[in-house]
């Protein structure tokens, strides 16, 4: 413990130091004579306390410090350089296991946002927690045109070094490889001319690389070649209705305003028909040129039809035919121009208040690439 010693000289004595240790804790009390006495307290305490003895008009006859932290602040100069070196090192170690730079080496194609995005968002900053093989083979996984990585920190900064796979210009030439345009499964193959990068009953997703435009002959050499190739897909189009067997619709009830109003140049000049009352509606506009002429005269026609909230109850098994029909039509509409029916089917999940309806169809689509 870091204590100041002080000596006093001076009258009614007792009486103040037993003020000063109410408010003060007070170590080691001597009394060396009638009126003069020595005592410690907290070495943070003792600027108060010489205010105190000040004002009871003692006279300080020695001041004196004791323990470590008196040393160091005589060392340091005072508390506040001696709080900021004390905060400065709380935060050097604080931040010290924080990776703060990210390294890419290596890249060619990719991207710096590419890799180290990908690594920020899925592994920690804290170096000593980091998995520096978990990085490296998460990378692999996740980057097709790395062929090579390595991961290691270096201070602060992590480094990654990668090695993009290298393809040749002459393998493409001046051919484009033929790629899906939709999700599906290749259920055949009619290969024309160029290499397959799929096979039978691969799924494939829209973008993927099906034909490469090159061949191997037969000493194992690249030659480039428009691909050509008559590839068969199961496709799917789906569709999806929720059903609730409680709820409120918004039907329109029959009742309608109709208002017309002749403009021009953006200004009514003539109009006809009621003003809307309903609380609740909708509004249908049509604007019609009544002109071709100079003046372009124009007719606005709007149309307020009155809404009303209508609760409906309906279980799934009584409303079943009808939302089957409406999830099928969300399937047709999901996969327009898809090709041959040839296969439907339909699961319910049914949950509490309600069911979903989830209805595919199953297409096959000929693909011919020449």
């Amino acid at each position: 413990m870091s204590l100041t010693e002080f000596k006093i000289k001076g009258l009614n004595q007792e009486k103040n130091l037993n003020i000063i240790s109410k408010k003060f804790k007070i170590y080691e009390l001597k009394r060396h004579s009638k009126n003069c006495s020595s005592f410690k307290v907290s070495f943070f305490k003792a600027k108060k306390v010489r205010k105190l003895l000040i004002s009871f008009d003692y006279e300080i006859l020695e001041e004196k410090n004791h323990g470590i932290l008196p040393k160091i602040f005589k060392t340091f100069g005072n508390i506040y350089i001696l709080s900021a070196i004390i905060f400065s090192l709380v935060i050097y170690f604080a931040q010290s296991p924080i990776i703060w730079r990210y390294e890419l080496l290596g890249e060619q194609n990719l991207t710096q946002a590419e890799v180290v995005g990908f690594v920020k968002e899925n592994f920690t900053k804290n170096k000593f927690a980091l998995n520096t093989k978990a990085v490296e083979g998460a990378i692999y996984e996740n980057f097709e045109e790395i062929s090579f990585v390595s991961v290691i920190i270096r201070g602060q900064t992590l480094i990654i070094n990668i090695k993009e796979k290298l393809l040749p210009d002459e393998i493409y030439g001046d051919f484009e490889p033929v790629v899906a345009e939709f999700d599906g499964k290749v259920t055949n193959i009619n290969l024309i001319s160029g290499t397959m990068n799929v096979k039978v009953d691969d799924y494939v997703e829209k973008g993927d690389v099906l034909v490469l435009p090159y061949f191997l002959d037969g000493n194992g050499e690249i030659n480039p070649v428009k691909p050509s190739a008559e590839i068969t897909f199961e496709v799917y189009g789906e569709g999806e209705v929720v059903h609730y067997d409680h709820s409120t619709e918004i039907r329109r009830t029959g009742n309608f305003y109709e208002k017309n109003e002749v403009q021009l140049f953006g200004l009514t000049i003539y109009a006809n028909g009621e003003d809307n009352n309903f609380e609740l509606f909708e509004t249908e506009e049509e604007i019609v040129n009544l002109s071709s002429t100079l003046l372009p005269f124009k007719l606005k026609r709007t149309i307020c039809y009155e809404l009303e909230e209508v609760e409906v109850n309906e279980t799934f098994e009584e409303a079943e035919e009808k939302i089957l029909f409406k999830a099928r039509e969300k399937a047709l509409l999901n996969s327009a121009n898809y090709g041959i029916i040839n296969d439907e089917f339909y699961t319910v999940r049914h949950f509490d208040g309600g069911a979903s309806v989830n209805y595919v169809i199953v297409y096959e689509k000929i693909i011919s690439a020449s």
